[in-house]
């Protein structure tokens, strides 16, 4: 098919590039000269008939705003040569867009987008509602709302739907209606259950159920909410989804009895209650009565309320929870489970979401992302096995071997060091010393650190830090536990001057840490680096949630002297090309005065 012309219906010959897809009406290739379009090409047993729902597609197009987003046709295509018969269509190409199941799975979406925190995915299901509406605004229905037909950029956020051409189209001018022609049982409203696909009529409220299928999913770790456990005595041939949905074995619906949730699920209660409710009047009275399931719009706003109404866990920037609940859902499931469904520190991804194979890039890069993806993953300067698991399953994905990985693995453990105040030398996870205070040179992460005047060295880079000495650059790289900051300070160290670790991290067995002061910054001018090459945030606030203004790796920033400790994490305000802001003190490259 490929090798053929075609035309649009301006007469201009469209060229076909690379195959991207194939499926069984036909295939999917890119269009030479046209990077924002991509062609449909039909089977020619398969383009009769498709035809007249098309031109009614042209006809009832959405809103302008979301045709991109619902890979909507442009223009038909016939054949340039013969007799010019209907042959597909044009529409736009979803670039660097990947199926939302790759999100649904922890695990995967780790590997890939581990940056995405809860509020980003109720983000993503909030974006899925708004294309789900503005199809019902024009008076149609997807028809067939799975996740291998919605596409997500989880560097932008973008949502989009594709295989746009199986949706059910209303026609009003003939009074026609041309159908959806599949069903995917997991994700079929009970009222279709059985039903031909190519007759069953589909309406709003069908879509509503499955649109609620792929919110729960997408929030609760990809279970699906009729996923659970078989009491003894339940209802009897509801082993498999599509049954249960039929039944209206819903574990969290109220009166539901025979099936209980899965020991291991994340509990529904992590929900905004908002959205608990929605779910249960979907679930529960929407069962039986599909006017009663809550539609797209109904859970956009919902969504959106939720995100809101999220908080930031004291211990994990990367933990975002509806703030009624008492504790962090997530930092109960690490103890519990031994994995952080949203590891902090994953943000050098993006980096990599932009490679188009990351396993062909060479291997010493591919080294230094599982390193990344292994010191994100600490906590309290060690790694649970089920963290030591998931790193090795990243590993076989990158190419590397359980050799490479594993002198990854121990080489990132290795680098938190603590920091103690008695001047002896203490030694954590084979790696780094103690700074005593009384002077003498000891070690952390490998080179030579003094706090009483002497050269010193952090992370392979000269630092000063002596009240005494010559300062010749304070370059933060290496990460410290501290046991008391306040001694530190109180030994003649400048708090600033320590304070160069993305985190504070309690150290075990230690009394508890008192609250870090802010003191004076050693330099008045810095750039930004450690990056990896991402830049960093110029922050309103010293906040990860606040606005930023993007700070490309080189930029030069004039210090304030103010500091400050916020989400455990050390901040400067600085000046950047004209406005005042805050700067994580990890991503700056200072001078000391001399």
């Amino acid at each position: 098919m490929s090798a053929k012309a075609y035309r649009d219906p301006a007469g201009r010959v469209v060229e076909l590039g690379e195959e991207l897809g194939a499926g069984g009406e036909g295939s999917v290739f890119a269009v030479r000269g046209r990077r924002a379009l991509c062609a449909k090409i039909y089977r020619p047993d398969r383009a009769e008939g498709r035809e007249r729902k098309l031109r009614v597609m042209l006809e009832r197009r959405p809103s302008w705003l979301l045709r991109r987003a619902l890979a909507w046709p442009v223009a038909l295509l016939t054949e340039a040569e013969g007799r010019a018969a209907f042959a597909g269509f044009l529409m736009p190409l979803q670039r660097g867009a990947i199926e939302v199941h790759r999100c649904l799975v922890p695990d995967e979406r780790m590997q890939i987008a581990g940056w995405l925190t809860q509020r980003d995915l109720c983000v993503l299901a909030a974006g899925l509602a708004r294309l789900v509406e503005g199809v019902h605004r024009a008076g149609h229905c997807v028809g067939d709302l799975k996740p291998q037909n919605i596409l997500v950029s989880p560097l932008s956020g973008r949502v989009a739907l594709v295989d746009a051409d199986s949706f059910q189209i209303r026609d009003p001018a003939a009074g026609q209606v041309h159908g959806c022609p599949v069903l995917t049982p997991e994700y079929t409203a009970p009222e279709l259950c059985g039903a031909d696909p190519g007759r069953a009529a589909r309406t709003p409220a069908s879509d509503a159920f499955a649109l609620a299928v792929l919110i729960h999913q997408l929030l609760l770790g990809g279970a699906h909410p009729f996923e659970g456990e078989l009491a003894p005595g339940g209802a009897g041939g509801a082993e498999r989804i599509p049954a249960r949905i039929r039944l209206g074995l819903c574990p969290f619906v109220p009166g539901v009895t025979g099936v209980r949730a899965a020991a291991g699920a994340i509990p529904f209660a992590t929900l905004h209650p908002g959205l608990q409710a929605l779910f249960i009047r979907c679930f529960g009275p929407g069962h039986g009565a599909p006017a009663e399931r809550p539609g797209a719009a109904a859970w956009r706003a919902a969504l959106l309320r939720a995100k809101r109404e999220m908080v930031r866990c004291a211990r994990s920037p990367a933990h975002l929870h509806d703030k009624a609940l008492p504790r962090c859902p997530w930092c109960e499931r690490r103890e519990r489970t031994g994995i952080d469904l949203f590891p902090a520190e994953q943000r050098f991804q993006r980096a990599i979401a932009r490679v188009r194979d990351p396993a062909a890039a060479p291997e010493a890069e591919r080294i230094r992302w599982l390193g990344l993806h292994a010191r994100g993953r600490l906590r309290d300067g060690a790694l649970s096995a089920a963290e030591r698991a998931w790193l090795d399953r990243a590993g076989a994905g990158l190419g590397l071997d359980r050799g490479a990985v594993a002198r990854v693995v121990k080489e990132a453990a290795g680098r938190v060091t603590e920091v103690g105040v008695g001047g002896r030398a203490t030694e954590v996870g084979g790696r780094g010393t103690g700074v005593g205070a009384g002077g003498r040179a000891t070690e952390v992460g490998g080179r030579g650190t003094g706090v009483g005047g002497r050269a010193t060295e952090v992370g392979g880079r000269a630092t000063g830090v002596g009240a005494g000495g010559r300062a010749r650059a304070w370059l933060p790289r290496g990460r410290v536990v501290f046991t008391s900051v306040a001694s530190i300070a109180a030994a003649g160290a400048c708090a600033a001057g320590v304070l160069v670790t993305s985190r504070l991290l309690a150290t075990p067995g230690a009394s508890p840490m008192p609250r870090p002061q802010p003191c004076a910054v050693l330099a008045q001018r810095a750039t930004i680096g450690h990056t990896g090459g991402t830049g960093a945030y110029l922050r309103a606030a010293p906040s990860t949630g606040s606005d930023g203004l993007p700070l490309p790796d080189g930029t030069a920033l004039r210090l304030t002297g103010r500091t400050r400790i916020a989400e455990q994490l050390a901040w400067a305000e600085v000046v950047a090309s004209g406005r005042v802001g805050w700067v994580a003190t990890l991503y700056l490259v200072q001078e000391a005065p001399r």
